[in-house]
């Protein structure tokens, strides 16, 4: 009779841990359900936060005007003529022990009369003073150039001078003949007139 009493405590303590664990599966079946419902809300809120929004595939275009940069400095102008004379202005000024080299190298550049000399009747020889007085401009000091160019006579002219000048075109000097669009442009434009 002894077993009975002994089986009855047996199977009361597996009763009774039967009932515990059937309770943590539950409350981990309960706690597994909300762990589930709140990783399935943050991946929802990961997903919104770090989708990738349409790139706009248009890249900004800037138009740039005719011009040129010189010593970090961009100027633009609306005509080659403008590049031109300033151009030659900065030459003039930075370069004045180079003068005559550079008015040397520009006269080789094709005629016989002169790019720029001391006085405008000396660019015109022949021609009334009122012709030279409209086709000529000064350029610093006594200085002055002839301005009845063509764009071609121009940019040639320009390069002499910056060869003279011992500057180098595209590393010194950048020149910007035509006007264009591009995604990187010139930026600090100046207008600013030399002194004459």
């Amino acid at each position: 009779m002894q077993e009975q009493p002994v089986l009855n405590l047996q199977l009361q303590f597996l009763m009774q841990e039967l009932k515990q664990v059937e309770s943590a599966i539950q409350a981990s079946q309960k706690w597994f359900a909300t762990l589930e419902g709140r990783r399935e809300a943050m991946t929802a809120e990961l997903e919104h936060i770090t989708r990738l929004q349409p790139v706009s595939t248009q890249i900004p275009v800037k138009t740039i005007r005719l011009g040129f940069e010189y010593r970090g400095i961009v100027y633009e102008h609306r005509y080659s003529i403008d590049i031109y004379i300033h151009l030659l202005r900065h030459l003039w000024t930075d370069f004045p022990d180079r003068r005559e080299t550079m008015a040397q190298a520009m006269g080789s550049c094709g005629r016989k009369r002169p790019y720029v000399a001391k006085t405008p009747a000396e660019l015109f020889p022949g021609k009334p003073p009122a012709f030279a007085d409209r086709h000529s401009r000064k350029l610093v000091g006594n200085w002055h150039i002839d301005t009845n160019l063509s764009s071609e006579q121009i940019r040639t002219i320009l390069l002499a001078a910056i060869a003279a000048a011992g500057l180098s075109l595209g590393k010194d000097v950048k020149i910007n003949w035509k006007r264009t669009q591009t995604s990187s442009a010139f930026h600090c434009v100046e207008n600013k007139p030399l002194a004459v």
